[in-house]
């Protein structure tokens, strides 16, 4: 085989190599570029989102939207598009960009997984403080995120130790990462389980009637991250792997980086816009509605109308 002068293989060669395993090789081309360009440009947005919110958290109706967990929601999406971008072909994999291990199960897998346990969470929290009518604090609040890091902790350092022909390995000759098919299948299984756990508490909110619809954002939500889970799930299922097929990949970063995106643009969009647009008029709107429904409590507003 030819190596050019960075040290990678020929597309020609690539594609034959693959051919003669019978999988079917699209070379890295302009789409690839177009689509790490249209997801750093969305995170771009949303970081400017988070930014003005952090420079008006004084501002009630963005302080009650939690900008702590949904602060993490950003750094946990902006990596797992990283992990994205490594482990479905969107680059060249070769020199740091081959360790397969390190950014399929610590980066992509990791990072992907508290994203939708930032969801779980946020849902979680919609349980305690309207359900169950308890401040939702202390374990409550760190329960989950704990349980989800040990999970996923496990679950990567046994992809870490175990042998990698069994789990993930680099394949030389492709230039492209391989996954076992009870690995890539015990991910995925994973990742449905902690889906399910944001069904059940979905169904035990469904009733409730908070006053600045979260059940119904986090509804979207959900169905958003059920979605990536879907299209992950499918496009892993029809190709192995998803990084030789060009719409396969690129298809995944894509649904993978609007979920992420529209989280964030779902849950601060609105007080953010009305923050600019019309501040003080909605934020009288916001404590008199509280007031009415009789929620200062759950969002910790005095009967004064301060936080």
């Amino acid at each position: 085989m030819t190596l050019t002068i960075a040290g990678r293989l020929l597309d020609a060669d690539r594609v034959q190599a693959a051919a003669e395993r019978g999988i079917q090789l699209d070379p890295i081309g302009d789409l690839d570029t177009a689509t790490i360009a249209a997801g750093s440009a969305l995170f771009g947005v949303s970081f400017i989102m988070i930014v003005y919110s952090w420079c008006n958290h004084r501002y009630q109706p963005i302080r009650a939207k939690n900008l702590p967990q949904t602060t993490l929601l950003f750094v946990c999406g902006v990596l797992w598009f990283v992990g994205d971008i490594a482990t479905n072909g969107h680059i060249p994999m070769v020199g740091p960009w081959s360790k397969c291990r390190v950014w399929r199960l610590w980066i992509r897998l990791t990072f992907m997984f508290l994203f939708s346990c930032c969801v779980l969470v946020r849902v979680y929290a919609l349980y305690w403080l309207f359900v169950r009518r308890q401040q939702f604090c202390g374990w409550k609040l760190f329960a989950p995120y704990i349980g989800a890091a040990l999970c996923v902790l496990l679950f990567c350092a046994a992809g870490q130790i175990v042998s990698p022909s069994v789990t993930i390995k680099y394949d030389p000759s492709l230039e492209l990462c391989m996954y076992s098919y009870v690995y890539r299948t015990c991910g995925l299984a994973l990742q449905w389980a902690m889906w399910a756990l944001v069904f059940v508490f979905m169904w035990l909110v469904r009733n409730i009637q908070p006053s600045f619809n979260e059940v119904r954002e986090s509804l979207v939500i959900a169905m958003l991250t059920l979605l990536s889970l879907v299209q992950n799930t499918v496009v892993e299922s029809i190709h192995s792997p998803v990084s030789a097929h060009k719409m396969g990949r690129n298809a995944s970063t894509w649904i993978d980086f609007l979920d992420a995106n529209l989280t964030i643009w779902v849950i601060l969009g609105f007080p953010v816009y009305q923050s600019i647009s019309n501040r003080k008029t909605y934020l009288m709107h916001w404590r008199a509605k509280l007031a009415d429904d009789g929620f200062r409590r759950e969002y910790n507003i005095s009967a004064n109308g301060e936080a």
